[in-house]
């Protein structure tokens, strides 16, 4: 069974893990109009280019969320006609 070094135990520990999983969490869990969380840490390239990249992926999940949903929106009506 491997241990974990302190080495291991310190990069676990890292602010900007931690940020990630907060904002992961918030790109799961909350609606799409709450800002995310904001990171206030060590910044280096690594960790401007890992955020700018999220953003831009969360931005295309959006986009594809209500691309979904206004194509499926567009099909109930077809179905079912406007409810009155």
């Amino acid at each position: 069974m491997s241990t974990i070094t302190d080495s291991q135990r310190q990069s676990l520990h890292h602010p900007f893990l931690s940020h990630l999983i907060a904002l992961l969490s918030a790109y799961e869990l909350c609606p799409p109009s709450t800002p995310p969380p904001r990171y206030d840490g060590p910044i280096d390239w690594q960790t401007d280019t890992i955020i700018r990249s999220l953003g831009a992926v969360a931005r295309r999940m959006y986009t594809a969320e209500e691309t979904v949903a206004s194509i499926k929106a567009s099909e109930c009506w077809q179905t079912n006609g406007p409810e009155t």
